[in-house]
């Protein structure tokens, strides 16, 4: 009985004070861990953003490259620029077709949503009338 007693006011102020100190250290800890990961996303975003104007540049070139061979071979430059870049003109025209089809207000829609929510009604309007 040498052990001093403790009120149970004490516990609990003693129990929240180290629950605050707690939490507090877990939300710094979890700012230090954000704030590190933002700082590495916004690293590999600089990097793949420079290997993609790199590849651009080098695609660009690779194109010259190619009108200039083709102009050598059939003497017109004009006319090796419309045959190397007309492939690509198709090819963005399909897609931009693609993508201005997909982006119809009618497909935006939430079709699945509105089947689910039906769904559900009936569900519930069949329990209901049991």
């Amino acid at each position: 009985m040498g052990r001093p007693t403790t009120s149970l006011r004490s516990l609990i102020s003693e129990g929240l004070r180290h629950g605050g100190d707690l939490v507090g250290q877990e939300l710094e800890l979890m700012r230090r861990e954000t704030d590190g990961n933002i700082r590495a996303i916004l690293g590999l975003i600089a990097r793949f953003g420079t290997a993609i104007v790199l590849v651009v540049a080098a695609l660009m070139m690779l194109f010259v490259a190619l009108v200039k061979g083709l102009a050598a071979l059939i003497g017109s430059e004009i006319l090796a620029a419309l045959i190397v870049g007309s492939p690509f003109a198709a090819i963005a025209l399909i897609l931009t077709t693609m993508g201005l089809r997909r982006m119809a207000r009618g497909n935006l829609l939430p079709r699945r949503f509105e089947r689910q929510v039906a769904k559900d009604a009936t569900l519930v309007t069949d329990r209901v009338g049991d």
